[in-house]
Formats: structure tokens, sequence, C-alpha cells
């Protein structure tokens, strides 16, 4: 199982500020995903820990993020299919038993993103839009590889060049999914 410390600068727009920094930002590679999430009892979403299995290009991908002093932790590994019967073999086992989470999950809800991204030297920008309970939305992020001060900074030049101001969003898109829809 891979291990990754996410640290990413994100935020929600509006579909004008979208459209403007997809144009500003070409080239830009589209990736159409679909991203299923699931729970646990006792729920793993109260300690703040997301699991979803994201379909990408016929490949199915689990990702546990696990929130760190430092960003978040992800925990990813390949899948056969998108199930929950599909995390029930021994590293997603092992994990929980790490985490003091149990099986079986369920499934607490889906969406589909059109994702629009670019590599830079600094990370990759990301411009993301979902269909998340019936609402179109849209959301920029920075996933940065390096330091994370001079990657935060690379962002916020690129939204100052569209005309754009940093607005940290603190709602994930797991959180807007699943959470929102319960609350």
């Amino acid at each position: 199982m891979q291990q990754n410390l996410e640290i990413e600068f994100k935020m929600l727009v509006s579909r004008d500020q979208f459209e403007t920094l997809k144009q500003r930002c070409q080239p830009l590679q589209l990736t159409v995903q679909t991203n299923v999430y699931y729970d646990c009892i006792p729920s793993a979403a109260r300690r703040r820990i997301a699991m979803r299995i994201r379909d990408v290009e016929g490949r199915h991908w689990f990702t546990c993020k696990v929130p760190s002093d430092n960003g978040v932790m992800e925990y990813e590994l390949p899948l056969q299919e998108n199930s929950a019967q599909a995390l029930r073999i021994p590293p997603v086992q092992s994990l929980f038993d790490q985490l003091g989470l149990t099986l079986p999950v369920h499934e607490t809800g889906r969406m589909t993103t059109w994702r629009y991204h670019r590599r830079y030297p600094l990370g990759e920008l990301c411009l993301d839009y979902s269909l998340i309970n019936g609402h179109d939305d849209y959301e920029i992020e920075f996933e940065v590889s390096g330091d994370p001060q001079q990657g935060k900074a690379f962002f916020m030049a690129l939204l100052r060049q569209a005309g754009i101001f940093y607005q940290e969003n603190r709602r994930s898109k797991y959180a807007r999914c699943v959470l929102e829809r319960t609350e």
C-alpha cells in the first residue's frame, strides 16, 4: 500500500472564475473520475477519516485519508473493482486494524468529477467540476510536490494573475458529497 503526505491548497470558485483559470492555464489534460465514498460502523467519518474508491479509465484506486499535523496522510491501493467487497483484502484489513476501523464498509455517496489538470515544477494544478447531489461544484486545488510555502506562493500568484483571491476551503469534496447531504 502506498503512503503519501498530501499538502494542498484549494478553494471553491464560481463557474466564471473556473472558466477564466481554465483558459489561462492551458494546456490542461482532462480526466473523468468517479468517486464512491464508504464508511464503516462505528463511523470513520466522525474521526475525519475519509474512504473512497476512485474509478479512472477502467482502473480502481482505494484511498483512505487520515488527518495529520502537516496535512493529510493518504493510503492508496489499486483494486480489481469498485465495491465494498473489494476492500476485504489483507492490506486494507491491516490498515483498518492500525486505524481502529472495522469491516464491512457501506457506500455513503458517489460523484463524478471532470478534472482539468496540469503539472508544474512545484505541484499539480487541478480544476475540478463535479456534480454533487445534483448541484454543480467548482473547485480549484494545487497539490504541492515540494516546499509547501513555495507551492502556496506559486498557487497564489496563479490566482492573482486570473483576478481570483484565495479563500481557503475547509469542506472537502467528501464532506460536500456525504456529510452535507446528511446534516
